[in-house]
């Protein structure tokens, strides 16, 4: 072998053991989501998996695994392998379930690798356009004059949604008569036929109510006021709420032994894509708010919320059989 062949030889053994792990493997990448299409998780993934595929050089596409709040997705995780071919779209779901309803029996922690978060998103609590209530203040006002009467809907026990009205309830000293569904398309309805005084939506199911006169938004639950309700105040300025905050996030899981190489691939691919002006504006269009966090944050800020999620359960004594 002349010198020319020599080098070009070992520059092409160099450069493929360089090359990213992700795009030497090849193949399809898989990526679980626990709700149905259309909704606003399967919306945003939808949004992050042809940019994370462009990013990777492979093909990501999703795939809806729905039932048991998210947790059949998660449980397929678990049971694929650790090449980085199976990921995870999850979120407070991911944490809070399993901290309601003991027999789920996934930990985050020791079962999973929070890979990057995408995005976060407010709650928004609403009240039908025909209410008396004009601000939160009004609102608890009311709870307070009348104790044990003022409702509000959610999709049910354990939700995001009723961990916001529990602890609206504690930091406020009210009690909010909590009307647990199956599900969350009946909670607006309800809402906006008055049967609800109140109830806590995601903000992307509120919005169109909103904007055709059919609900009025008094807070969104984010630590800041989101972008697609500007004139809405965020929970945490709203006075006696200081600092208070509850937001959605939702981020990319892999199985827990998946290599370092590949989570840092994956991780940088994530921030990466939740940099580009596009994603950003797309995730906002639905009222997302773009949040890259690489895989060391992202699980410090999932350790965080967890913190405040046991508070609220105990507090609330929130349990799910």
């Amino acid at each position: 072998m002349n010198t020319g062949t020599r080098t070009l030889a070992l520059g092409l053994v160099a450069l493929s053991l360089v090359a990213p792990a992700l795009a030497q493997s090849g193949g399809t990448i898989t990526l679980l989501v626990g709700y149905s299409a259309g909704g606003s998780a399967d919306f945003a993934a939808r949004v992050i998996a042809p940019e994370l595929g462009e990013r990777l050089g492979r093909t990501v596409v999703v795939e809806n695994a729905t039932g048991a709040s998210g947790m059949i997705a998660l449980q397929n995780l678990l049971n694929g392998g650790t090449d980085g071919s199976v990921l995870y779209y999850g979120g407070f779901d991911t944490v809070a379930v399993p901290m309601v309803n003991k027999s789920v029996g996934i930990d985050w922690k020791t079962q999973t690798i929070p890979v990057g978060r995408t995005a976060i998103t407010s709650m928004t609590i609403a009240v039908p356009a025909s209410s008396s209530f004009a601000t939160l203040q009004d609102l608890v006002a009311a709870a307070k004059a009348e104790p044990d009467t003022i409702t509000y809907g959610t999709p049910g026990i354990g939700s995001a949604q009723h961990f916001v009205g529990e602890m609206i309830s504690s930091v406020a000293d009210i009690t909010l008569v909590h009307a647990p569904y199956q599900g969350g398309a009946q909670v607006s309805t309800d809402l906006l036929a008055g049967l609800l005084d109140t109830a806590v939506l995601t903000t992307s199911t509120a919005l169109p109510f909103i904007a055709d006169g059919q609900a009025r938004a008094l807070a969104v639950t984010s630590q800041e006021r989101s972008p697609a309700l500007p004139e809405v105040p965020a929970l945490s300025e709203i006075e006696g709420f200081g600092g208070v905050a509850l937001p959605l996030f939702q981020g990319v899981f892999v199985k827990a032994g998946t290599s370092p190489e590949i989570v840092e691939e994956l991780s940088a691919a994530l921030y990466d894509l939740g940099q580009d002006p596009e994603v950003v504006q797309r995730l906002s269009e639905s009222g997302f708010i773009a949040s890259p966090l690489e895989a060391q944050p992202f699980a410090a800020f999932i350790d965080e919320q967890q913190g405040i999620y046991a508070s609220i359960i105990e507090g609330a004594q929130i349990s799910v059989e």
